[in-house]
């Protein structure tokens, strides 16, 4: 067709025509398609949570306010979020897992484990306090990547690890997450999920307000022997030798001093 004019009329009908003319219409402008597309997508999401376990997908909603993050004259500083565990059970953090207990608790992600795997080190501590676990000490791997690591995606790792009771795997939301590891280490970029070189892991006593880290990559037994620096004990009895508080002294024939595994 050579006729310009006669072509731009014939569109309409092209149109009409649909298959025939090559051309179909679909009701509406842009935005109403676009709006549509979008609660379409929606739509599905919900579909699919409304079938998954809860456990198989991540904490989308903040069951209660976090309230800012570092007050130092409420729950010793700690954020007010909800966690939830590998078993889906959840708590105020500081209420439920912190307040009279002694700790020891780390952040990581799944993901992040194949380039740092800090939660397989805590696991040899774990192992070198035995017992204590679940008893005199509870210890926490809490995520920095809470849309993937949902809370049966920490079950499997827990397993394969072979956690006792006293070991939680906690995940919540992403502001809730990002809000727990500013609060232990004052560093925005700590909250993030990524690529890192070097990373802690807190203890603590929760009742006296006492805190400390150690290197990750520490050997397992001096970091369980820092861990019951912060345990209750019994008081001397009179005519008992006195024992020293605090870290051990420095000596340099003691191969714990450096840290590392040799």
């Amino acid at each position: 067709m050579t006729n310009r004019r006669q072509f731009m009329a014939s569109l309409p009908v092209a149109a009409a025509a649909g298959v025939t003319a090559g051309f179909y219409t679909t009701p509406g402008n842009s935005q109403e398609r676009a709006r549509a597309a979008a609660s379409e997508a929606r739509a599905r999401l919900r579909d699919a949570a409304a079938q998954a376990h809860p456990n198989d997908t991540p904490i989308l909603c903040n069951p209660i306010e976090s309230g800012g993050v570092i007050n130092p004259n409420r729950r010793d500083s700690f954020p007010n979020v909800m966690m939830v565990n590998q078993d889906g059970l959840g708590m105020a953090f500081y209420e439920g897992f912190i307040e009279n207990k002694v700790v020891m608790m780390h952040f990581m992600s799944l993901r992040d484990e194949a380039h740092l795997p800090i939660t397989r080190r805590v696991a040899d501590i774990v192992h070198e306090l035995g017992d204590k676990v679940g008893r005199d000490v509870f210890v926490y791997s809490i995520t920095r990547d809470p849309e993937h690591d949902t809370p049966s995606r920490m079950a499997a790792y827990a397993r394969e690890l072979n956690a006792p009771e006293g070991w939680h795997f906690l995940t919540g939301t992403r502001q809730h997450c990002a809000d727990l590891a500013f609060r232990m280490y004052r560093m925005p970029h700590s909250t993030l999920p990524g690529k890192r070189k070097v990373d802690v892991v807190f203890y603590g006593n929760g009742k006296a307000g006492l805190w400390g880290t150690f290197p990750w990559d520490i050997r397992s037994d001096d970091a369980a022997e820092r861990v019951t620096w912060v345990m209750p004990s019994r008081a001397p009895a009179p005519g008992d030798k006195p024992r020293r508080a605090g870290p051990r002294v420095f000596d340099p024939r003691d191969p714990r001093n450096h840290n590392r595994e040799a």
